[in-house]
Parts: structure tokens; sequence; C-alpha cells
């Protein structure tokens, strides 16, 4: 494939994958355990238009695509499901890497190279603090709102009626969280 074919994207391509996750997001939507509304948020379109989008009375644009595809394929929930489906763009991904699937970023940068043993020898308490840390620094690069960090933390969902409603950003839910946990200990 020539070098500029490579970045061309046809209108077919984006409705062929734009249709395949339309017809899946309920199911990826159900499987991460998030409202029409949250899940509007975080990509940047209202709760109306998402739900015309998951309803099938709207196209979605291939901006929303793009948002819905880095979600589903970032959560632990839904990563296989989202790569088992026609909805991931596995051949785009080849073409724009020239016929490699892999992705560019390696663990071994993030932390070095023993990066797999060092992660055997940890206890689930290690692994949460250390998904932990890494949503709540995604959250302070993204500029998240805090509410959805506390959301976030391993996939549950907390009792917002135990924190107050002045939690307005992630370091101040964070102090609430662990107040309420050593209250628990």
């Amino acid at each position: 494939m020539a070098a500029s074919n490579q970045w061309v994207l046809t209108d077919e391509d984006k409705d062929k994958f734009i249709t395949a996750l339309t017809e899946n997001l309920p199911a990826l939507r159900a499987k991460v355990g998030i409202s029409q509304g949250d899940l509007a948020h975080l990509i940047g379109v209202s709760r109306q238009t998402y739900g015309a989008i998951e309803g099938r009375l709207r196209k979605m644009s291939w901006d929303t695509y793009l948002c819905l595809i880095f979600f589903f394929d970032y959560n632990h929930l839904t990563h296989r499901m989202l790569r088992s489906i026609s909805a991931f763009p596995n051949e785009l991904i080849e073409r724009f890497n020239n016929g490699s699937q892999e992705l560019a970023i390696d663990s071994a940068l993030l932390i070095g190279e023993g990066i797999k043993g060092l992660l055997e020898c940890l206890d689930e308490q290690a692994l949460h603090t250390i998904r932990t840390v890494m949503m709540v620094e995604y959250a302070r690069c993204t500029k998240l709102p805090g509410d959805a960090v506390i959301k976030s933390f391993n996939g549950t969902s907390f009792d917002t009626a135990k924190f107050a409603p002045s939690c307005a950003n992630a370091a101040e839910a964070l102090k609430k969280y662990k107040q309420i946990q050593s209250e628990h200990a």
C-alpha cells in the first residue's frame, strides 16, 4: 500500500466501523455499567444525542466513534469484547502501522524491563493502588471531574450519599474516600 493511501479513510470505511459499533453500544455500555448520561458527558455529547445514536435514530460522527473506541478499548471490562467485534478498527491500525497490530506504547517504558515479573509478585491491594494512581493522573491530565474519577475506581460505583456534594475535584473526593475506608477498617 502506498504511503499516501495509508492515511486515507473513505466514507465507506468510516460507515462500516460506525455501524458495527452502533450495533454493539448497548452491550458495551451495559458491561461497563455506565449510564447514557455519564458516557455522553465523557465523550462530549448531550445525553439526548447519545441516546439517539444508541437507539439508531442518529448516525454518530467519526469523532464520536473515535471517542467511544478509546473509552471501550481502554476499559478493562470491555477491552476484549471490543477487540472481538467488527467495530474495532484492526485493519486501520494495521494500515497506520504498516501492517503491524502492535501498539507503540510498551508497558516496559512505563516501569522498566521486568514489568511482567514485577506485576506477578503484587497482591490485589498493590494492583488496585497502581490502577488508582493511573486513573488519578489520567483525570488530572485530561481535566476529568472528580466524580468521574470516583466512579471509575476498579469499575466500582461508590455511594455518592457518603460524599459531600462539594466534592468538586479528585483530590477532595479521594481524601473523603480514604476517610470512609479508614472508618470501615
